[in-house]
């Protein structure tokens, strides 16, 4: 059952943004600032960009198990994995053109909160996820150091299991507190953060082992 998430979730954003093509005005808000506010309009077949993308990046998610040589086959996880990216990106696909439906329509809608509640929803399921992955070259927090050593990978990937729960959550916090201004700013540094800690970790993890 697993298997079909990601195929399912694909023709779903392609349906999706078939369907809104078909009903947008030729020119349509395509990109919103910090503030929620649209400050870039351009051509509504923009909206097929992210689903060109998402085709590119299954692609190479599925195929990803047979090319990598640290994979033998395709780890339990992976369908999972797969699908969680291709739904995020239906997701955001549906916001986008929620988002510029009701833009047209003279009525503003809050797209940075909307998203953030989308990421910290992918964030969560990450959260959940990477501790469950095996090491490769094409997911997961791939440092010198987690390629180098099995059990450097496992711990770091342990650790980034809880970062990506806490980032998950900090978002939901930053949107339902207005998605915008310096709650926005404090999400993007605790990210930041976030990376910079994990390869730290992952370094002195191989250390230890080393030492």
């Amino acid at each position: 059952m697993t298997k079909w998430l990601a195929p399912l979730g694909l023709l779903l954003t392609w349906a999706l943004t078939l369907w809104a093509y078909g009903h947008l005005p030729e020119r349509i808000p395509v990109h919103w600032n910090a503030q929620g506010v649209a400050d870039r309009y351009g051509s509504r077949a923009e909206v097929f960009l992210l689903p060109l993308v998402l085709t590119l990046l299954y692609s190479l998610l599925a195929l990803a198990p047979r090319l990598d040589p640290k994979l033998r086959e395709a780890p339990r996880v992976w369908p999972w994995l797969t699908g969680g990216v291709v739904l995020t990106f239906a997701l955001l696909q549906a916001i986008f053109l929620y988002a510029a439906w009701r833009q047209v329509q003279g009525e503003p809608f809050p797209v940075g909160r909307a998203v953030l509640l989308g990421v910290g929803l992918v964030f969560l399921v990450l959260g959940l996820l990477l501790p469950r992955l095996p090491a490769n070259y094409f997911a997961g927090v791939r440092t010198p150091w987690t390629l180098e050593s099995p059990r450097v990978w496992q711990a770091t990937h342990r650790r980034a299991g809880w970062v990506f729960l806490l980032l998950g959550l900090l978002a939901w916090g930053v949107a339902l507190a207005g998605g915008q201004g310096v709650g926005l700013w404090l999400w993007l540094a605790a990210l930041l953060l976030g990376s910079l800690y994990l390869l730290l970790f992952s370094y002195l993890a191989w250390r230890r082992e080393t030492a």
